[in-house]
């Protein structure tokens, strides 16, 4: 019992010390999350949405950390070994060869700094962790097919990405369709 306690506290220490760690390196560029729920945006006008999307996405820097996390789980089927081994491997050589984000993200923010190289292997384990386990957000791959032009939920031929059409009404790489 009390090595389950102790344990519990520990975890609970780390993952503290994770979240300043996050807070201090990652936050100057990625958002911990959307400033809104789905359930927020639901109830307003899908012109209202957009709008309010726009808005927020003029002022990033870099993906929401939420959904770095959910890419990076859906990419490594929730593998936390896989997942930690690349964050910590990603965070002191990151490359667009490496990257995991979605293409017009990568043209949109470009390839992040390698703000790792002054992390401890302990450090960015912890980091590593604490993306792992804060979010539960899920990875809609419909999101990135529609950019890829592939099937999903609404195709770019629809004219929303500016593939396969005569005029495209926007670019992926504009940043409006992820």
């Amino acid at each position: 019992m009390k090595k389950t306690l102790l344990a519990a506290l520990l975890l609970g220490a780390s993952l503290f010390g994770s979240e300043a760690i996050v807070k201090q390196k990652c936050t100057a560029c990625h958002m911990i999350d959307m400033p809104f729920t789905q359930a927020e945006m639901m109830k307003l006008t899908p012109q209202e949405r957009m709008a309010k999307k726009q808005a927020v996405m003029k002022s990033m820097k870099a993906p929401p950390l939420s959904k770095v996390s959910a890419k990076l789980k859906y990419e490594f089927g929730n593998d936390k070994a896989k997942f930690t081994a690349f964050v910590k491997d990603y965070l002191r050589n990151p490359s667009a060869e490496k990257s995991k984000c979605m293409p017009m993200a990568l043209k949109r923010f470009g390839v992040m700094p390698p703000i790792g190289k002054g992390l401890s292997d302990a450090e960015l384990d912890s980091v590593a962790s604490w993306l792992y386990t804060h979010f539960d957000t899920q990875w809609n791959p419909g999101e990135q097919q529609r950019c890829q032009g592939q099937k999903g939920p609404m195709k770019c031929g629809a004219g929303k990405c500016g593939k396969s059409t005569a005029k495209p009404a926007m670019k992926c790489g504009a940043g409006k369709c992820g």
